[in-house]
C-alpha cells in the first residue's frame, strides 16, 4: 500500500493522503482540504484516478474541494453525525483569517462507524471517534491510521468548536491506543507530522487531561 502526503501549510498545516496498491489504477483520497489540481497532477504521471474520497470530520479545512472531486467522479464517505455540515456549515474559516471557495454538497455514503470498506483493492475500517466533532472518525488501513482531528503527533483535537466534547476525544483517543500492533501503525494525522501509534499511546498529552 502506497501513502502519497499532501500538505498545505497555509492552510492550517492540513493534509490530504493519497492511497492506493500499486498494483491498482485506482485511489482513496482521505479529506480534501484543498490541493485537487496538485493531487490531479500526480495521478496523471502515476496512471491512477481517485475513486473515493473519505472523510475523517466536516471541517472546512477537510472537506473544501469535496464538490470538485463529486464532479471529477469521486464517491465521498462522511459520518452521520457530520454529513450535514457538508452542505450547512458557516464560514468557518473566517475564524482563522482564511478565505475558502467550498460549495455546499452532499455525500455519496453515510457511515455509521465500524464498517469495513473494501475500496480499490485494500480495505478501511471504520473507526467512529467523537469529540472534535461528533461525526469524527479515523481509518485503519493495513498499518496506516488515518487519525484526521482526533490525534496528532504529540497533540490532539481540540474541542471548543460547536459539537466537541473532551470527555468524548479522551474516550476516542483511548479507543486507538488500544489498537493492536500499535507499534507497527503508522498514524497520519489531519494537520502536521505522522508518527506512531505505539509512541502517542504512552506520549500524547491526551492521556493526561482531567476530566
Amino acid at each position: 500500500m502506497i501513502v502519497k502526503t499532501f500538505n498545505f501549510p497555509v492552510f492550517l498545516d492540513g493534509n490530504c493522503y493519497l492511497v492506493y496498491d500499486e498494483n491498482s489504477s485506482e485511489a482513496v483520497l482521505v479529506d480534501c482540504g484543498r490541493g485537487i489540481n496538485k493531487i490531479n497532477s500526480y495521478c496523471a504521471e502515476h496512471g491512477i484516478t481517485v475513486k473515493y474520497v473519505l472523510l475523517t470530520h466536516g471541517h472546512f479545512d477537510h472537506i473544501t474541494d469535496g464538490s470538485e472531486w463529486q464532479k471529477r467522479g469521486a464517491k465521498i464517505f462522511v459520518h452521520e453525525a457530520d454529513a450535514d455540515k457538508l452542505y450547512t456549515q458557516g464560514s468557518l474559516g473566517g475564524r482563522f483569517g482564511l478565505l475558502t471557495n467550498s460549495k455546499h454538497f452532499h455525500a455519496d455514503n453515510i457511515l455509521k462507524g465500524g464498517e469495513r470498506l473494501e475500496l480499490c483493492g485494500l480495505e478501511f475500517e471504520v473507526i467512529h471517534t467523537p469529540g472534535h466533532t461528533p461525526g469524527g472518525v479515523c481509518y485503519l488501513a493495513d498499518n496506516a491510521l488515518f487519525s484526521g482531528d482526533t490525534i496528532f503527533a504529540g497533540s490532539y483535537g481540540r474541542t471548543d468548536f460547536p459539537g466537541g466534547s473532551i470527555d468524548s476525544l479522551v474516550s476516542s483517543a483511548a479507543k486507538l491506543f488500544s489498537i493492536d500492533n500499535a507499534r507497527n501503525i503508522t498514524v497520519y494525522p489531519g494537520h502536521g507530522p505522522v508518527s506512531n501509534l505505539e509512541y502517542e499511546a504512552r506520549n500524547n498529552p491526551v492521556n493526561y487531561v482531567i476530566l
